[in-house]
């Protein structure tokens, strides 16, 4: 266990050694401040990674360069992170200017607490020592973490401090939302179709002849909740019509009330519990509640605060890097024919005219191609130049990779990429077994015919390409394609005439991979696969006892 921790704990710390440089610089008042209020090229990097690997691991996966309605690219967050960043270097210049600063014994003893915590064991000492290269560097690296997060706290307890005073003031400002986010109740009802008869059952459950569940079970037209004696679960303000709402508020707990008439019938009513929030002991007094209270509290008072300070103090920044510079100007074009058709002409001589760009930026010809598509401009022959050369240079994988399969499908490398897509993102669900739960969770039996049907398409459409002609390198690949998909198919179903077909199937692609890259590797797994399928030959020609007992009657 401590050692997956360590493993975490390393991803957190560690700093990517890259080339220097910084993407956007900060200015106050027109004038740039130090470079230590700047963002590094690593830092947003970092950030990036950070934020994509937790969309991932909730089966959520962004494309490189093309925005989608309900998702940013990654070029996209990227931006977006500079933004969050640069709030982050303000509060930073906030706490100095203002001595917002943790207390330097107890960074101190976190530091070396963690440090115990993480190096406890000469396993995780060489570990730690193999990435950072000694042990001070480490503890220098938690020292920041922790320095950094307290820093936080301090800043955070000054913006917006857990005094009664303040919380109360929250309250009162935001009390109409807290009623309709954290009051409820729970209701029972049975539902009649007229007055007289609700009021007869009224007065026989009153009576005592019958009880409310069993009159909810057999009187009421609401079949949805009279067979659990008309429970309707938790309900918060503006779920139901105005007028059961309006009784199930001003009902006395745990009393007969009505009938109350709405646009559905008759309301008999029991409210079982009514949760209610007038003052602030009511957030108070229910932990879960106080917290959420508490968080909300902390972030609006926050961002509140933090665009008065930019605005106060004319903080602003200025973006470095030319991949997100194109891309701010996208963003603010693309909405607007005009700007965008500008763009897409100055983009075509720069990218096709005369004295074209010699090293294009792939966002030059994804922003290119997303530009021509809102304006219909797809049938420009530089807009199928533009999807040729972003995936000649660019990642071959998202939307990229649908738009080259659709002019050049037939194309056997342009295929093979298009199917190990579809391959790698088989193989890191599989990969991730938390990503897998949460696949089956959420779409059971379909999610397993996916993976099923695409394995079975990759084989069938690389396999008919193998047939045909194509280049040593590209057969090479599609080759890897179709033996990792294999090993997928096989990992997957334990059924022996499955495994007997691609087990066949794997045979003939390693064939055909050793006449092209011999190795005794290859050779040994040819070998290997040749005794399982002689096996399997044999349990087939076996009569078994059954076989035999019927075959002598």
């Amino acid at each position: 266990m401590k050692k997956a921790i360590l493993i975490v704990f390393l991803a957190i710390f560690s700093i990517t050694i890259l080339a220097g440089g910084y993407v956007a610089q900060l200015t106050r008042a027109g004038v740039t401040l130090s470079e230590e209020f700047w963002i590094s090229s690593e830092e947003l990097q970092q950030a990036l990674e950070a934020t994509i690997a937790n969309a991932r691991s909730q089966g959520v996966e962004l494309d490189p360069y093309f925005d989608n309605m309900y998702l940013p690219s990654e070029i996209a967050l990227k931006l977006m992170l500079v933004s969050y960043i640069v709030d982050e270097k303000v509060v930073d210049i906030y706490a100095l200017e203002n001595s917002l600063l943790p207390d330097e014994s107890e960074v101190e003893s976190e530091t070396d607490a963690m440090l115990s915590q993480y190096a406890s064991s000469p396993e995780m000492v060489a570990q730690i020592e193999a990435i950072y290269g000694s042990m001070d560097n480490f503890r220098k690296e938690i020292r920041n973490y922790i320095y950094q997060s307290l820093k936080a706290v301090v800043v955070q307890d000054n913006i917006a401090p857990l005094n009664e005073e303040a919380l109360s003031t929250y309250f009162e400002q935001n009390k109409e939302n807290l009623k309709n986010s954290y009051e409820y109740i729970r209701p029972r009802h049975i539902l009649l179709s007229d007055e007289a008869t609700a009021t007869g059952l009224k007065n026989r459950i009153n009576a005592g002849e019958i009880t409310f569940a069993e009159a909810a079970l057999q009187y009421s037209i609401d079949s949805g909740t009279a067979a659990n004696g008309g429970q309707l679960g938790t309900i918060q303000r503006g779920q139901t019509v105005a007028e059961f709402e309006e009784a199930i508020l001003t009902a006395p707990i745990g009393v007969l009330y009505g009938p109350v008439k709405s646009e559905f019938g008759y309301h008999l009513i029991i409210v079982e519990e009514r949760k209610s929030i007038e003052s602030l002991n009511d957030i108070v007094s229910d932990p879960q509640i106080y917290n959420d209270f508490v968080s909300a509290y902390q972030n609006d008072t926050y961002y509140a605060w933090i665009e008065k300070y930019i605005a106060d103090n004319a903080f602003d920044y200025e973006i470095l890097d030319p991949e997100l510079l194109l891309y701010d100007d996208y963003t603010k074009v693309m909405n607007d024919e005009n700007g965008a058709t500008a763009m897409v002409v100055t983009l075509a001589t720069k990218l096709f005219g005369p004295s074209a760009t010699e090293n294009p930026l792939p966002v030059e010809y994804a922003v290119f191609i997303q530009l021509s598509d809102s304006l219909a401009l797809t049938e420009s022959p530089n807009y199928r130049l533009a999807i040729e050369r972003l995936y000649e240079i660019g990642e071959k994988r998202g939307m990229i990779m649908e738009l080259i399969f659709q002019l050049k499908g037939d194309d056997p490398a342009v295929a093979t990429d298009y199917y190990n897509g579809w391959l790698v993102e088989l193989e890191n669900i599989f990969a991730d077994p938390q990503l897998l739960q949460t696949q089956l969770s959420q779409y059971g039996e379909s999610f397993v015919q996916y993976v099923f049907s695409t394995i079975d398409q990759i084989d069938a459409v690389l396999g008919q390409l193998l047939a045909g002609e194509m280049k040593v390198e590209t057969r090479k690949t599609a080759l890897d394609v179709l033996l990792r998909n294999n090993s997928l198919a096989l990992d997957l179903n334990y059924d022996p005439v499955w495994q007997k077909e691609k087990l066949t199937s794997r045979l003939a692609y390693l064939k055909d991979y050793a006449s092209i890259e011999p190795s005794s590797d290859i050779q040994y797994e040819i070998d290997s696969i040749a005794s399982q399928l002689e096996g399997l030959e044999t349990q087939d020609s076996t009569p078994t006892d059954t076989q035999e007992a019927t075959s002598t009657n």
